[in-house]
């Protein structure tokens, strides 16, 4: 007689034990975010968008995905004067334990040139900071070797002067601080010495 009370209140208990487990696991859609130096992040997941703050190096979104529901974390909006990547941001939840993307970001980078006039011998050589470029005789424009991030200075010079020719970075043209586009302004006349 006791063991048939028992059997009810067990399949009971079993019943309210599974009942409380509340059906399918669910995950967050996190990860981390690195070098992001300026504001305007915002990432994208299945209808929700997620500003990440500059410096921010973490996130996680609101909305909790359910095994075996897809993912995929875009870019609604780049950050300001960077560019961003993600690794590992899409997927279907319960593959792995963890969702976790990862975010790199890196400041825009522009290059630096301009305009030559009177070049008609080998060995002019500019430099900007610590990074040498070697012109071609007859030319009539360059491009520096390296570029320049955004908000950071550049300045070109002459560093070795051509056989029989003085050339000059024409005042104003050579020195600034690189904007969201490439430099082209950067002015240089060669005379005869």
């Amino acid at each position: 007689m006791k063991l048939s009370c028992l059997r009810p209140l067990a399949a009971l208990l079993l019943t309210l034990g599974l009942a409380a487990c509340g059906g399918k696991a669910s995950y967050d859609v996190s990860g981390t975010v690195s070098n992001l130096n300026n504001n305007g992040l915002i990432l994208a997941n299945g209808g929700e968008d997620l500003p990440i703050a500059a410096g921010q190096t973490a996130f996680t979104f609101k909305k909790r995905i359910d095994y075996g529901t897809d993912y995929n974390i875009t870019f609604k909006q780049q950050p300001a004067h960077m560019t961003c990547n993600i690794s590992g941001g899409s997927g279907s939840a319960g593959h792995y334990i963890n969702i976790s993307a990862a975010v790199s970001c890196s400041q825009n980078v522009y290059s630096v040139g301009g305009t030559i006039s009177g070049l008609t011998v080998e060995g002019l050589q500019l430099i900007n900071g610590t990074v040498t470029t070697t012109v071609a005789k007859d030319a009539t424009s360059f491009t520096m070797v390296g570029d320049v991030a955004y908000g950071s200075t550049y300045g070109v010079s002459v560093t070795a002067q051509p056989k029989g020719l003085k050339c000059e970075v024409q005042p104003g043209t050579g020195s600034g601080t690189m904007g969201e586009a490439k430099v082209t302004t950067v002015k240089i006349a060669c005379n005869p010495v």
